[in-house]
């Protein structure tokens, strides 16, 4: 039974991610959105959209990523 549900999910790599039209503020391998995103679950909001986008820009300055 696991060995399926292993197997499913391996075939299906988009499982986990958003729709081929998400676009992620941070970039390919960035993850500083989706870090606030989990840390503020519930609802997904505008606001709560605004508030992700800038704590990633927050961290990627910090980091010097931009």
């Amino acid at each position: 039974m696991k060995f399926i549900l292993l197997a499913a999910l391996a075939s299906s790599p988009n499982v986990f991610a958003c729709g081929s039209d998400y676009l992620d503020p941070d970039g390919d391998n960035v993850f500083f959105y989706e870090e606030c995103l989990h840390m503020n679950r519930g609802k997904f909001t505008d606001e709560l959209h605004q508030k992700c986008a800038e704590y990633s820009k927050k961290q990627m300055t910090k980091h010097n990523m931009i």
